[in-house]
C-alpha cells in the first residue's frame, strides 16, 4: 500500500535517504486531512501555519478585488498548496478553497521550521518545498501578465484539460480574465 507520508518525504528529500530521526521528527508536524469541498484552507489577510500536499482533490486560490473573487490559480493531485507570506509569518493575500472533496497532508511549517537551523535534512526538506512551490507561482504569474487570455485558453485547453471538468466554468473565466460568456464562447469554437 502506498504511504502518502514516506511519498511526501521522498518527494521532497534531497538525497531520498533521510535518517530514521530525521522521519520521525517529521512524521511529527505532518498529518492526513480529510476535507469537503469548500473548505478553507487558507484565508485572505490571515496567518496561517500549514501549507498542504494534495493527494486527492482540487483547489483554487483567489482574492477578493471590489466585491468579486478573482482566481489566481488551481492545483490538482501532487501539488503543493499554501501561501509562501505564511511561512514568514505574514498574513495571506489569497483564500484558498477546496473545490472538491479532498485528502491531503497538512504540513506544520511553524513548528517545523525552526528545527531547519539544527538539522541541514529538515533544511533541504523545506527548502525543496519552497522552491516547487515558488517555481509553481512564477509559472503563474508569467501565464497571467504575458500571455493573452485567449492564449491561455488554449494553453489550458493543451495542458490541463482535466481542468475544464473539475473546476466550475466561473472560476476559469475570472482566472482567465473574461466574462462567463465569453468563456462559452471560445469553448463553442
Amino acid at each position: 500500500m502506498d504511504n502518502p507520508f514516506k511519498n511526501l518525504i521522498d518527494r521532497y528529500s534531497t538525497n531520498h535517504n533521510f535518517k530514521e530521526t530525521t522521519i520521525l521528527e517529521i512524521g511529527k508536524y505532518i498529518s492526513l486531512l480529510e476535507l469537503k469541498k469548500k473548505h478553507i484552507l487558507i484565508k485572505e489577510n490571515q496567518r496561517h501555519d500549514f501549507a498542504y500536499f494534495l493527494i486527492k482533490g482540487a483547489v483554487r486560490s483567489f482574492y477578493i478585488k471590489d466585491g468579486v473573487e478573482v482566481n489566481t490559480w488551481f492545483a490538482f493531485e501532487e501539488d503543493m498548496v499554501g501561501s509562501l507570506r505564511t511561512f514568514n509569518n505574514m498574513t495571506s493575500r489569497e483564500t484558498i478553497e477546496l473545490v472538491e472533496n479532498a485528502t491531503l497532508i497538512a504540513i506544520n511549517f511553524k513548528k517545523l521550521k525552526p528545527l531547519m537551523y539544527d538539522n541541514i535534512e529538515i533544511a533541504n526538506f523545506i527548502s525543496n518545498i519552497i522552491e516547487e512551490h515558488a517555481l509553481f507561482l512564477e509559472d503563474k504569474l508569467y501565464y497571467s501578465q504575458m500571455i493573452s487570455s485567449l492564449d491561455r485558453y488554449n494553453l489550458l485547453l493543451e495542458n490541463n484539460p482535466k481542468l475544464f471538468k473539475r473546476i466550475p466554468l466561473t472560476h476559469i473565466a475570472s482566472y482567465l480574465g473574461i466574462s462567463r460568456e465569453t468563456l462559452s464562447r471560445l469553448r463553442a469554437k
